[in-house]
């Protein structure tokens, strides 16, 4: 097993583990009270792995039989990722793995995450290498601590969903690129996602004290496979908000009131 990789900024620190998948462990900060995480820590749970955050690569949901060989296998971006550029606050893994048959399909693929004070930006770069059209969906799976489904906005409308029963998903397809997760406390998550990213899944585990967010490229109907020889770029972009004073919850008014819109979203 390789050594995880360590980024900096300020109080602000993330570990990367390319031979995970090149799954961020865990990113947080390190304040008055300790050590505290802004992504669940990535733990092996019953011979799988919870938490954390990855790059994800997805199959469509609809498949026509003969374009079946061309979908790229979700669990190739699960191989360990080899190490191509280390400093202080970045790092950028590469992958490229190829199908199990001659004229299926081939890819590069390439992630680099910057750390910046209360800023991740993540960017992963996708190449078909096969002859062929390559279908398949791109982006991120993220794990939070469970005191983020405190109140969530997912669309343009800042109508805010407060405390979600566990079990519920909420979708938004298309999605408008801009969402925020508020903790208790007032930390705030704020994630935009460049296109083509435009789909997003916010699910409150059933049973684990985590909240999952998917941010992808569009599904069937409106999936654009790669053609040959063409590169897909996509950015996520988390802004970690922490609270401006104490006892001050962003997106509350008075706590005996009606509830307000959350605390003003940073400019692109």
């Amino acid at each position: 097993m390789g050594r995880d990789l360590e980024l900096k900024s300020g109080s602000w620190q993330a570990v990367v583990s390319p031979d995970r998948g090149g799954r961020l462990r865990w990113l947080g900060r390190t304040g008055p009270a300790g050590r505290e995480a802004w992504i669940r820590p990535l733990q092996s749970e019953r011979g799988g792995l919870v938490g954390g955050g990855a790059a994800r690569l997805a199959p469509p949901s609809q498949v026509e039989e003969t374009t079946a060989q061309h979908v790229p296998d979700p669990a190739s971006f699960d191989e360990p990722w080899q190490l191509t550029q280390q400093m202080p606050d970045r790092v950028t893994l590469m992958l490229h793995p190829r199908g199990p048959s001659p004229g299926s399909w081939g890819y590069q693929a390439s992630q680099t995450l910057r750390l910046e004070e209360n800023r991740l930006e993540w960017t992963l770069c996708v190449r078909n290498l096969s002859r062929m059209p390559m279908p398949a969906r791109l982006g991120w799976q993220l794990q939070f601590p469970d005191d983020f489904a405190e109140a969530l906005w997912l669309d343009d409308t800042l109508d805010a969903i407060r405390h979600p029963a566990r079990g519920r998903v909420e979708i938004r397809d298309p999605w408008c690129r801009l969402a925020s997760l508020s903790g208790a406390g007032g930390r705030l998550v704020v994630v935009r996602g460049d296109p083509p990213v435009d789909t997003l899944s916010v699910e409150r585990h059933p049973t684990r004290a985590s909240v999952q967010l998917s941010a992808m490229t569009a599904d069937t109907p409106r999936l654009e496979p790669l053609s040959r020889g063409e590169e897909r770029v996509l950015r996520l972009t988390l802004e970690l908000l922490p609270p401006k004073g104490p006892g001050v919850v962003r997106g509350t008014a008075d706590p005996s009131g009606p509830p307000s819109a959350p605390h003003p979203l940073p400019e692109p």
